[in-house]
């Protein structure tokens, strides 16, 4: 499904690069997690791949490659297929990615008829369908709202409502639930784990919650200053790290009765 070989990001005119020597493999129907501190480089690989890095940043080495095709040679046309079909992504702050002086609705119902051939009821029903998934009450009033009305809460479940609208083939979550109460949190998880089950959508979960990774994974990632210091199963990073930053994660996750929950 998606190959990253020896992947080098760099930004601005910096000679040396922020992210170096990525490699990661993710197969269809998988969920891989990657796990690290703030800086520690998470978020630019998968926006590396997503082909939306910020601030002047750039692919200076390696290759990543979905179903085969190099995404670096993408044209601009082909991204505007691509994106939000068959690969999408969920933002750390998904709200902040919302014009805030256009409504919900009128957002929504525009992405939807970019990428399907529908009436304006008809992407309007689609719209909030999606938004009742993900909990959100009183879905036609959230369609007629703008962003200031919304709590960050609900406008990251819109987010997320929008990312999997079309059940991309590769989702891709950045901290997708760290603006979230922890019911909801946990019910975004199972929504997107029925993704997987039902579609066989292959999802690379970034977070700084070993918790999520530990219930969602079947692949752990860790980084730390740009490089990756560990990767391999989740029974492997788990129980049997070999590495010592990926030990002092661990052991920063809280423990209850003396069992930790990871």
């Amino acid at each position: 499904m998606l190959n990253i070989e020896d992947l080098s990001i760099t930004y601005g005119k910096n000679s040396d690069p922020a992210i170096r020597g990525v490699s990661l493999e993710v197969k269809k129907g998988e969920i891989v997690s990657i796990v690290g501190e703030s800086g520690s480089g998470k978020t630019s690989v998968i926006r590396a791949v997503l082909g939306c890095l910020p601030g002047g940043g750039r692919v200076s080495h390696g290759e990543i490659r979905f179903e085969g095709k190099s995404l670096l040679a993408y044209s601009r046309e082909e991204w505007r297929r691509l994106r939000g079909t068959e690969i999408s992504m969920i933002f750390q702050d998904s709200g902040a990615m919302i014009n805030p002086i256009r409504r919900i609705g009128a957002q929504y119902v525009e992405y939807v008829r970019t990428h399907q051939k529908l009436s304006k009821k008809e992407a309007w029903d689609k719209c909030v369908e999606m938004l009742k998934r993900m909990r959100l009450p009183g879905a036609d009033n959230i369609m007629r709202s703008y962003p200031f009305q919304l709590s960050g809460g609900q406008r990251q479940r819109v987010g997320i409502a929008m990312a999997m609208t079309f059940q991309p083939k590769l989702l891709l979550a950045d901290e997708p639930t760290s603006a979230l109460d922890v019911t909801t949190q946990a019910q975004i998880v199972r929504q997107m784990m029925g993704l997987r089950d039902k579609y066989d959508t292959s999802i690379i979960v970034v977070t700084h919650n070993l918790g999520v990774a530990a219930y969602m994974a079947d692949k752990i990632l860790v980084m730390q200053n740009g490089r990756v210091v560990e990767a391999g199963t989740r029974e492997q990073i788990l129980h049997h790290t070999a590495d010592a930053y990926t030990r002092k994660l661990l052991d920063s996750v809280p423990s209850m009765g003396g069992y930790r929950f990871v």
